[in-house]
């Protein structure tokens, strides 16, 4: 008999998220956000993520900021796929906004943000507290 211990391992996450409500598509929201916070937000791959409960590939919409020096990303990702939500806690959420928040000004990004009319809301969400979290952590063949 093993009297193995078990100690499960929780990612960190070390992301900012901003939560956005706007009846706009992504590519008029990416455009917008390039507009205000003087970002390159371009279409890049479709993230596909299994659900296990549902058995099946969902697939999100993102689009990306890429800057090399010094090394900054920035992922505008779709909430509301075709087969599902990609936070299905927070269903009326449309976008997230994903970013290293050591790189950024969290609280003058947002207020920016807010700024936009074509956004209805926008907040920031602790990763923490979203049991969806790890939903995040995921690599979209970093291209840098």
């Amino acid at each position: 008999m093993s009297n193995a211990l078990k100690i499960p391992v929780q990612p960190n996450p070390d992301f900012t998220l901003i939560a956005l409500i706007s009846s706009e598509p992504i590519y008029r929201l990416g455009y917008l956000l390039n507009e205000s916070l003087h970002l390159e937000f371009k279409e890049y791959k479709t993230l596909q993520l299994y659900h296990p409960k549902r058995q099946e590939m969902q697939e999100f919409s993102t689009f990306r900021h890429l800057k090399q020096e010094p090394l900054v990303y920035l992922e505008l990702i779709q909430n509301k796929g075709k087969n599902g939500l990609l936070v299905e806690e927070q269903k009326q959420v449309d976008y997230w906004l994903k970013f290293d928040s050591a790189s950024h000004n969290v609280s003058k990004i947002l207020n920016k943000i807010k700024a936009i009319k074509e956004i209805s809301l926008a907040f920031e969400m602790k990763p923490g507290s979203l049991k969806s979290k790890d939903r995040f952590i995921f690599s979209l063949d970093e291209d840098v």
